[in-house]
């Protein structure tokens, strides 16, 4: 059997999961100022997507509005993780939205199991296009069951605005509408060349409606991490010291690498208690680490038990890019430039700060640079060297002596 599983929207259901408490709030999520998710109590006072955050806010009174979550593919591929452990096959079809492969005599009970802890849409068929029809006509914590053979009786029931959530548009829904269309049952009537032609996403509804339906579901691909784990003989409860350690561990494994997602997994009085914390930035790190340990571990419910031992586990892990500079040595940039363009920098020299005449008072000479690649720049400047503005020429007349920041009064470069 396969289960189809729906937390959706998306990062609603993420941000719900984050803090219960907005469960008592509706709740929309923005990205640059533009709503792009909402649950349902949202969209029933009217917010929409793509409406600007303070109108949403103007329109929905006492609406959260919270931006995209930074975290949220990581906190997907975590999600995924966690349905690993109820079986080797589950496969990603989008953010909030996964197939899970079921043994025969574990579908109804595991699949109402993983509703109700979820709080997910579940819908469970023989086949996976029929189970995604099962999961988009269920409520939220609820799982709807479809057994073999009752495929074509479940379809033909069915409403057609279950079908907006496989690829039908608003502008289509109303389109079957106005020809009194209700049921899914009645779209089936319709010829391959008539749903073509009517439907301009009938070719992404013809699996659904007419197969070839599938069973297979892909094998769920582990992701890399980094592990490290203390065994407590005899048990004692977490200190900061456990943590410390564990953090500089995980940071040692991390060798250079940055994690996007923590878990801690800790064994008390024969049972495993787990928490898992999604920093906002990747942490690499000692004490980001540990920070993080801390507060996944704060979640995971083993506070105050007298711990057996304590696993810690990275993941999403990612190498920070950096910046190298553009030139292998100092200086290497400015003797490029001054090769090609000897006069393009200047520097002044004061000669006289008490000139009666200001322009008597200083001198313009070219920028050196000691680089053993440049060609001689001495005398690059504008006009073969000599000043272009005011002050006396050389050291003979008075003025200050040549060479690179020479001068005995104040240099400033320009």
């Amino acid at each position: 059997m396969v289960a189809a599983l729906l937390f959706l929207p998306w990062p609603v259901w993420f941000w719900r999961r984050e803090d219960p408490a907005l469960e008592a709030f509706p709740l929309a999520v923005h990205r640059g100022g533009r709503v792009v998710a909402l649950c349902p109590w949202a969209r029933r006072l009217g917010v929409r997507e793509g409406m600007d955050g303070e109108v949403a806010r103007i329109r929905a009174p006492g609406l959260r509005l919270l931006p995209y979550p930074l975290q949220g593919e990581v906190a997907w591929r975590g999600l995924l993780r966690e349905l690993h452990r109820h079986s080797p096959r589950v496969e990603a079809l989008g953010p909030g939205t996964a197939l899970l492969a079921l043994a025969p005599g574990e579908g109804p009970a595991l699949a109402q199991a993983l509703a109700r802890a979820y709080r997910a849409r579940v819908g469970v068929a023989p086949w996976r296009e029929v189970a995604l029809l099962a999961a988009w006509a269920s409520r939220e914590g609820q799982a709807r069951w479809v057994g073999e053979g009752e495929e074509v009786a479940f379809l033909d029931r069915l409403p057609l605005h279950v079908l907006r959530g496989v690829g039908l548009s608003p502008e289509g829904l109303g389109r079957l509408r106005l020809l009194g269309l209700r049921r899914v049952g009645e779209l089936r009537r319709f010829r391959p060349p008539q749903l073509l032609a009517y439907l301009r996403e009938g070719r992404a509804l013809w699996p659904y409606l007419f197969g070839p339906w599938r069973r297979e579901v892909a094998r769920f691909l582990e992701e890399e991490g980094v592990e490290a784990g203390v065994v407590l003989d005899p048990p004692a409860e977490a200190e900061e010291g456990l943590f410390r350690h564990l953090a500089r561990e995980l940071a040692r494994g991390l060798a250079g690498r940055a994690a996007w997602r923590l878990e801690v997994e800790a064994l008390a009085e024969g049972l495993a208690f787990r928490g898992e914390d999604w920093p906002k930035a990747p942490v690499r790190e000692v004490g980001e680490v540990y920070r993080a340990l801390v507060r996944a571990f704060g979640r995971s419910g083993a506070l105050g038990l007298a711990l057996e031992g304590v696993r810690v586990r990275a993941h999403g892990l990612v190498r920070p890019a950096q910046q190298e500079g553009l030139f292998r040595s100092p200086g290497e940039g400015l003797g490029l430039l001054l090769g090609r363009h000897p006069g393009a920098l200047l520097r002044v020299e004061v000669v006289d700060p008490g000139a009666l005449a200001p322009e008597w008072g200083f001198r313009l000479r070219p920028w050196e640079v000691e680089d053993a690649a440049l060609s001689a720049t001495r005398g690059g400047g504008p006009g073969g060297g000599e000043a272009p503005v005011g002050g006396l020429p050389g050291a003979a007349e008075g003025g200050a002596p040549t060479g690179p920041l020479a001068g005995r009064g104040e240099v400033v470069a320009l």
